[in-house]
């Protein structure tokens, strides 16, 4: 009797996703690299916030037909292909999980420095300080990826506690902390001018996205309509509760005293306010939201694509597409990625953390701005090539096409003030090669994807 194929298990019900898609967004970027924005913008810091927000929700909502149509773990490779063309398919997804694997890096050296941070406050006063960085940044991954061996049900349960855990310790603290705010920390409104704050925005959408990584989740979720529902109220949720939050520690906090990456803008706010105890709970919660980005982030998203890849008949090594008997997780792929993150982690050491963590974010930021485009090309074709199965799906993009075009503008926002932050922080021959390097990665991303797709293409059925 031949053995009973393998597959990935449907596990995942409507709170498991709604924690994926809250977890996943990129917890670093709110607790550390707000510092940035908040000392390039000042207390304007808020009104990015909530702009960046409101085009991070219109952006993924705008995704749900697509993944109710096509549930797949490759997330928009299939919808891409299908609609755009074989050769941006695998793009935009290797592009959004060379993202995941650079937040690895990036994150990686936050939850390490977090984690440091703790330690400092309880009086283990580590050294030298980089180094258990990063030792403490490959603790934590390999067991998050020891985790998600174990099976997706599992590191989502881990990650459901989690994010109670954090969406709790924020909330609790906006309220504690609100009472205090002092006006005179909101003047001046914009230190730096209008062109202090158009360059936090790169820094705002870093802190917000990652939500659109519970779309790899759809074919391990128990109802695909699910996951396009997640998409909307996990975006409305992290928004509004971080926003918040950004109220009030900027308005305990002058922005020219913000440090901009060991401590965060919270748990300095929180120490100001109420002394060390209640900054050890912010600096847990700020732990728990980089544990969330790599735990169903960095080591959950980018082993699906592959397995997906391997699935699908590209040039991929077979193993890629094998699943753990026991526990149906990509376990091969796992591993790799942990590898990968690991790699970056070191290289941030010895390249100097600070510098490499905020050029790693901004990388993150570029490629999945070009995967998200290719992926509202694919829904802009759906809608227009298959009206009558749109027409059908029991979830529908609301408000069409006003929702899709206000992502896009979004998106088209973000890279412009990207490049200018480049350019006012690092100056122009900074900016140049990180431009030409990112333009650079995505042509030789795709290059690759010609090499590695079947020779013979099936015809795709829409």
């Amino acid at each position: 009797m031949a053995s009973e194929k393998v597959t990935l298990k449907k596990a995942l019900g409507f709170w498991w996703l709604f924690a994926i898609g809250v977890g996943a967004v990129v917890g670093d970027g709110v607790f550390t690299l707000t510092g940035y924005g908040v000392a390039s913008a000042g207390p304007s810091m808020v009104l990015v916030y909530i702009l960046v927000g409101l085009s991070q929700i219109f952006l993924m909502v705008s995704f749900g037909e697509l993944v109710v149509w096509h549930p797949t773990s490759g997330g928009p490779e299939v919808w891409v292909r299908k609609l755009v063309g074989w050769d941006w398919g695998a793009t935009s997804s290797l592009l959004f999980s060379i993202g995941w694997i650079l937040a690895g890096g990036s994150t990686g050296l936050a939850i390490g420095a977090y984690t440091h941070n703790f330690l400092v406050h309880l009086g283990f006063h580590l050294q030298p300080a980089d180094l258990w960085i990063t030792l403490l940044a490959v603790g934590w991954l390999t067991l998050f990826a020891w985790l998600n061996v174990r099976g997706v049900d599992v590191a989502a349960r881990t990650q459901f506690i989690l994010v109670l855990f954090l969406v709790g310790s924020v909330v609790a603290y906006s309220a504690a902390v609100t009472p205090h705010v002092a006006a005179a920390n909101y003047r001046p409104f914009m230190p730096n001018g209008l062109a202090g704050s158009f360059s936090a925005v790169p820094v705002a959408v870093y802190a917000f996205m990652g939500a659109s990584t519970v779309l790899f989740a759809s074919e391990e979720a128990r109802d695909p309509v699910d996951v396009a529902r997640v998409l909307l109220w996990s975006s409305i949720t992290f928004v509004t509760v971080y926003t918040w939050a950004l109220f009030a520690a900027v308005g305990t906090v002058p922005h020219g005293e913000v440090e901009k990456f060991l401590e965060s803008l919270y748990v300095t706010s929180a120490n100001r306010v109420y002394g060390p105890v209640f900054a050890n709970a912010l600096n847990a919660a700020a732990w728990t939201a980089a544990a969330t980005c790599l735990l169903m982030g960095t080591i959950y998203q980018p082993p699906r694509d592959l397995y997906n890849l391997a699935r699908s008949g590209y040039g991929v090594p077979s193993w890629m597409g094998e699943l753990h008997r026991r526990y149906r997780t990509p376990f091969r792929n796992i591993w790799l990625v942990w590898g990968l993150a690991v790699i970056l982690v070191l290289w941030g050491q010895a390249a100097g953390q600070t510098m490499i963590y905020q050029l790693l974010s901004y990388e993150v930021v570029w490629v999945w701005c070009v995967s998200w485009v290719l992926t509202l090309r694919a829904a802009f074709a759906f809608r227009s090539r298959c009206a009558e199965e749109a027409a059908a799906l029991p979830w529908k993009v609301p408000l069409w096409p006003l929702t899709p075009i206000v992502g896009a503008v979004g998106i088209g926002l973000c890279l412009c003030a990207l490049f200018q932050d480049l350019n006012r922080s690092y100056g122009l021959r900074v900016t140049l090669v990180f431009f030409t390097v990112s333009v650079v990665l995505v042509f030789l991303v795709r290059q690759f994807v010609t090499l590695i797709k079947p020779k013979e293409p099936v015809a795709e059925g829409i």
